[in-house]
């Protein structure tokens, strides 16, 4: 089972939002981005570079890297308490742990952030650990590119078809499917959360072993039925 980016795990969309602004105020940008302009930031992904992508657009120059490198480790600082799993996720975990399910973590953050949102949320995951992780200097193209997800399916050693990705975002769908990849759609609060911005896939608001096994069967063949 492959949870596609952090959020899926947690909700640490307004946190991200926070640090990217705590960055601007460092950097003396005068930016402050409202949640709906970091939901729209967040919405195409394919790039590592979201300040980069935002300056572009304003016609603007800044030193994008440096800010990244700021965000990161305000981010990572932020997420120092103890952040609770989204609904079901402790479940779920558990119950892979006790299954031999393989776990994996992809994400486009640093490993600093990644590693604060696990050490965040290790009281509720109850030493529950990942097996694999890919992030974002594993790969050079970011999702809805699907370098990550299928270096995942490498690592966990599986195969395609033996594995389901638990999506938070539409972008991360769209690389779980462009990988060949059964998805279960998880929306956070952030991301688009209408059915039609994830495309043909299971949704659910809370996660479960039956709505994850569900998604990996697939659809049921009512002809075959």
């Amino acid at each position: 089972m492959i949870f596609g980016g952090m959020g899926s795990l947690a909700e640490c969309a307004e946190i991200d939002r926070r640090a990217w602004n705590a960055a601007f105020r460092i950097h003396d940008i005068p930016w402050d981005w409202s949640a709906d302009t970091y939901a729209e930031l967040m919405r195409p992904g394919g790039d590592r570079q979201l300040a980069a992508r935002y300056a572009a657009h304003l016609g603007k120059v800044v030193e994008a890297d440096a800010l990244d490198v700021t965000h990161q480790r305000l981010f990572a600082a932020m997420l120092a308490d103890e952040v609770p799993l989204r609904r079901g996720v402790a479940r779920v975990l558990t119950w892979a742990a006790r299954g031999g399910v393989k776990l994996a973590l992809v994400s486009r953050a640093e490993e600093g952030p990644v590693r604060a949102v696990l050490n965040a949320t290790a009281r509720a995951r109850a030493g529950v650990a990942f097996d694999v992780s890919v992030l974002r200097p594993d790969v050079e193209r970011m999702a809805p590119d699907p370098q990550a997800m299928e270096l995942a399916v490498a690592r966990l050693g599986v195969g395609a078809a033996r594995c389901v990705v638990v999506a938070d975002s539409a972008v991360a769908v769209q690389a779980a499917r462009s990988a060949g990849l059964r998805v279960l759609a998880f929306p956070g609060s952030a991301p688009e959360v209408e059915q039609e911005a994830f495309g043909p896939v299971p949704m659910a608001n809370a996660l479960s072993p039956e709505a994850v096994v569900r998604a990996w069967r697939g659809p049921v063949d009512t002809a075959a039925e």
